[in-house]
């Protein structure tokens, strides 16, 4: 058993600011390096993994991962949510479920083999347009929950996309891992932590349930991690009585630079919502899914980092090539005029990275 190191709140908010922005000067490293990064396809004013990686990957625009990611030896799968990933993590996800695969899983596998590469329609235009109720209660292509499905199993991958569209094709291994189901999950565990940095051992075990399949009980899971601390793997970090797990070494960065950054909504610094009230004495919530007229800071609001302070959040959007972002304080609006011009130069950052031209751009403030 480690020991466990005690730590002030003011000098854990520090190493983990510090530690969440290392940057990199190309996609392919930045991937590398993080391991995974969360998707999401609403545009608001840009999908979330975009608005990651721009703060993350020097001169990064809207689009890049997409467009560069059949050259990057990625892949896209489900961890704790769906997302890019490098080639071990998404080996590591792929099991089969007991039991042959239904006649049309069969036939539509076949089918992606014979392409080579699938779009969607193809397969809508082989095996027809059938609708059959989704996870969500929706309606969906019966073809497309089929594709869904093989992929999520490691069937098939994501090598390319159109449009924001999946193209699938037949890995060329064929097979998932043969590593036994501890060991993955094992890995799983620690990949999920790389991402996130310090955070509790509730919120791992949380985050990796759509994993349960490896190990059938809690405490099987809970033996693992305990497992990784025992071994040096993970650590331990004790703030205001609230233990904390890290691996150490990945967050040796202190320095906290003086600027403000619009982070997504699912960035890992903010995803975890037990450590952000820890951190920053209040609440943040994504509200895109809650109704208008319940919402309090808006449909897309993003976290506004000053320095090490989660001081609000900001709406943007664009209208006739003008990016347009209101920014909302959890408290009150800093006077300085360092975060005067900090915000300004984040807000042209954004536009830059949209590619709006440079001064297209226009910032309010929202009353309290």
């Amino acid at each position: 058993m480690s020991s466990i190191e005690r730590i002030s709140r003011k000098t854990f908010r520090n190493r983990v600011v510090a530690g969440s922005f290392p940057q990199f000067t190309g996609l392919r490293e930045a991937l590398e390096s993080m391991k995974f990064v969360q998707a999401d396809p609403i545009r608001s004013p840009a999908r979330a993994q975009d608005l990651m990686l721009r703060q993350r990957v020097v001169t990064y625009s809207a689009g890049d991962l997409e467009q560069s990611f059949p050259d990057l030896n990625a892949e896209e799968g489900f961890l704790f949510a769906y997302g890019f990933m490098t080639p071990d993590v998404w080996q590591d996800l792929r099991w089969r479920p007991k039991g042959r695969l239904k006649k049309l899983e069969r036939e539509i596998l076949d089918a992606v083999a014979e392409l080579g590469e699938a779009h969607p329609r193809h397969l809508d235009e082989r095996f027809g347009q059938e609708s059959v109720t989704n996870y969500w209660g929706g309606k969906s292509r019966a073809s497309k929950q089929v594709l869904d499905h093989l992929h999520h199993h490691g069937y098939l991958r994501v090598c390319r996309r159109e449009n924001g569209i999946r193209i699938y094709q037949v890995p060329d291994d064929g097979n998932p891992s043969s590593v036994d189901s501890l060991s993955r999950y094992r890995n799983l565990v620690l990949a999920t932590a790389h991402v996130f940095g310090p955070t509790t051992q509730r919120f791992l075990v949380s985050e990796l349930r759509y994993h349960n399949h490896l190990l059938a009980t809690r405490k099987e899971r809970v033996a693992v991690i305990d497992s990784l601390v025992d071994l040096g793997s993970l650590q331990h970090i004790e703030v205001d009585g609230v233990r904390y797990l890290w691996i150490r070494d990945a967050w040796q960065a202190e320095e906290i630079p003086d600027q403000v950054r619009i982070l997504a909504p699912f960035d890992p610094l903010v995803r975890d919502r037990e450590r952000f009230n820890h951190l920053w004495d209040w609440d943040y919530r994504f509200e895109a899914y809650v109704p208008a007229a319940k919402r309090q800071r808006g449909y897309y609001a993003m976290p506004v980092l000053y320095r090490d302070n989660v001081i609000g959040w900001a709406n943007a959007s664009v209208a006739d090539r003008r990016l347009n972002v209101e920014f909302g304080y959890h408290r009150k609006r800093p006077r300085d005029k360092t975060f005067r011009s900090h915000s300004e130069s984040e807000v042209e950052a954004m536009a830059t990275f949209l590619g709006l031209e440079s001064g297209q751009w226009q910032i309010e403030h929202r009353k309290p």
